[in-house]
């Protein structure tokens, strides 16, 4: 006792040696993706703040404010960190803090992170790769097919991480047979080869493990055909199981949703009938066209009603990322239609409204705008037809500022960045369906228009980028 006494008194005596420095930086060597919001320093010791806030650089740069709690400050960004650069973190001058003395300079810190590779997936229509899954990288320009060529893919959804990507796809063999594709379509899952979002430097190293034994194109059945024909489904985000639409062989009537679990821990869960569907941002309730109205129910069995009821509208087109409001679509007795954010508070505003279609609406990370991708119905010589276009909408303004004028046609399908710096479009040449997919007489290009972080000061239409690859059906991976 006597010795530690001592021990004690010579460090009370002498003062702590230790210099001030940065203890923790928590994105160290780490890939952040557009949910990552903010990083944190933690010093060993309290330290003057306004040194730090004034010493602090980040290249890119990268706007943001600080806070403070105790020895630890929180850089909050005020947009995603744009996908495809790394980033350096330098602190170097920031003092600590002593009362009115001057304190030490804190060791410099040198610190690094990045945001992952801009890639998307689509639907290939070129010789080599028609109807099967592709991705596209921007750094390499290297697309990769991920798909065998004996399935002809309809649809795909994209896991949260980047790793698989869920599909449905009818067999070659079979279409050519002339049967339906909707009717022989089976679900599928199919690796990317792309690495997890790594948290730190062992996970890296365990998920660059477990990668070797997924190599790209690895498939997996997830759900048959052979009772069920499987019209269409949505993947939650959190990854964990699918909605799927099904109809019985034996019996049409019996026409619903189910829910199935990727782990397959359990077995499938017959929910109700419905039409247009879309899991909710936190994986329990799905948002459904039901009757007259969209109704939004439990994933999970529950001896509860309806969540809630929303009569006037019919149909969901997103969510924010945090589920705090929708985009949904009233279809009007005058034949147009509106375009409305509907907020889990139970507010309903009209934002747009159209004499022709609404085909799909996504919200920025901001939540502040809302890209529509819609049509207006012209008439010319006594003949109507829809010309599409795509706009930014400013939700609390409800400025609508045009952003591009589309070619006619049907079907097109827009997918907005993590990001939110880039939208990538379709144009479709011949028609969609299985026979033109499959006789090569439909092909498709794709389109990237490229988005201001200034987006409400445009003025003029933004030009679109034609990729140098052709497809249909453009998915940005998360």
């Amino acid at each position: 006792m006597a010795g530690i006494a001592i021990i004690t008194l010579i460090l009370l005596w002498s003062g702590d040696r230790t210099l001030p420095q940065v203890r923790d930086f928590n994105w160290q060597n780490r890939q952040i993706r557009a949910e990552d919001t903010a990083f944190t320093l933690t010093f060993n010791r309290p330290i003057d703040r306004a040194t730090v806030e004034q010493q602090l650089k980040i290249q890119p740069p990268l706007l943001g404010k600080t806070s403070w709690a105790g020895s630890k400050m929180a850089y909050t960004l005020a947009n995603p960190a744009p996908y495809g650069n790394s980033y350096q973190v330098e602190l170097q001058g920031a003092r600590e803090a002593i009362g009115s003395k001057r304190g030490k300079e804190i060791v410099p810190l040198s610190g690094q992170f990045r945001t992952p590779d801009r890639m998307f997936a689509y639907i290939g229509s070129s010789e080599i790769d028609r109807g099967r899954i592709v991705v596209y990288n921007f750094k390499t320009h290297q697309p990769i097919i991920l798909t065998p060529e004996n399935l002809v893919v309809t649809d795909f959804k994209v896991d949260r991480h980047s790793q698989k990507i869920l599909f449905t796809a009818a067999d070659l063999q079979t279409l050519k047979n002339k049967q339906p594709a909707i009717a022989s379509q089976q679900i599928y899952s199919v690796s990317t080869g792309i690495a997890k979002h790594n948290l730190d430097q062992a996970a890296a190293q365990t998920e660059k493990r477990t990668q070797q034994l997924m190599p790209p194109g690895t498939l997996e059945l997830i759900l048959d055909n052979q009772e069920y024909q499987n019209i269409k489904f949505d993947l939650a985000p959190d990854g964990s199981k699918i909605v799927v639409q099904r109809v019985s062989r034996k019996n049409p009537s019996d026409f619903a949703l189910w829910v199935v679990t990727l782990d397959k821990s359990t077995a499938p869960t017959k929910l109700k009938q419905s039409g247009d569907f879309v899991i909710t941002p936190d994986s329990s309730e799905v948002a459904a066209a039901v009757g007259q109205g969209i109704s939004i129910f439990p994933l999970a069995p529950s001896t509860s009603s309806n969540l809630d009821f929303l009569p006037k509208f019919g149909n969901v087109l997103s969510f924010t990322s945090d589920g705090t409001a929708a985009a949904m679509v009233e279809y009007n007795s005058d034949y147009t239609k509106s375009l409305f954010v509907v907020t889990n508070q139970g507010i309903e505003e009209q934002i747009f409204k159209t004499n022709g279609s609404i085909w799909d609406a996504k919200f920025s990370p901001a939540k502040d705008i809302l890209y529509c991708l819609a049509t207006e119905l012209k008439t010319k010589n006594n003949n109507s037809q829809e010309e599409p276009y795509l706009t930014a909408i400013d939700i609390k303004t409800k400025k609508i500022l045009l952003m591009i004028s589309l070619p006619i046609q049907q079907g097109i399908q827009m997918s907005l960045s993590p990001d939110g710096l880039a939208l990538i479009f379709d144009q479709i040449n011949g028609g969609e369906n299985t026979n033109q997919i499959l006789q090569g007489k439909s092909n498709g290009s794709l389109w990237l228009v490229p988005i201001s972080p200034n987006i409400r000061k445009l003025t003029t239409p933004v030009k679109a980028e034609q990729l140098p690859v052709s497809g249909w059906h453009p998915r940005w991976l998360p």
